[in-house]
């Protein structure tokens, strides 16, 4: 189960977006965990060109749509403890939850 906003407890996920929005360096962080937990899953994502945040799984997990600038789009999840692990293209996400990566734009 998907939650699309965030409950008490879970501010963490807010604090993430916006450090990643403030700070340049922590986005550049960011972003490289991502490509790497996406290429490690057997995916192409040399550069990304943009991330949304899309809220948090059942298990707490914050949950990260991340289009790679190839015209990859996946999802990432991070995990309590700041890992990143690969969960999903954004095409089998949307057939699973009925919610899309990217508004207004094609997720696969």
């Amino acid at each position: 189960m998907i939650e699309t906003s965030l409950s008490q407890g879970h501010g963490w996920l807010l604090g993430l977006v916006l450090t990643v929005a403030v700070s340049p360096a922590t986005a550049q962080l960011a972003q490289q965990a991502f490509q790497v937990a996406i290429t490690r899953a057997g995916h192409d994502c040399q550069a990304i060109e943009r991330t949304r945040a899309l809220g948090t799984g059942s298990n707490s997990d914050a949950l990260v749509a991340v289009a790679c600038t190839q015209g990859g789009h996946h999802v990432v999840a991070i995990h309590r403890d700041n890992s990143v692990s690969y969960m999903s293209s954004c095409e089998a996400f949307a057939t699973g939850t009925g919610l899309a990566c990217f508004e207004g734009r094609s997720s696969r």
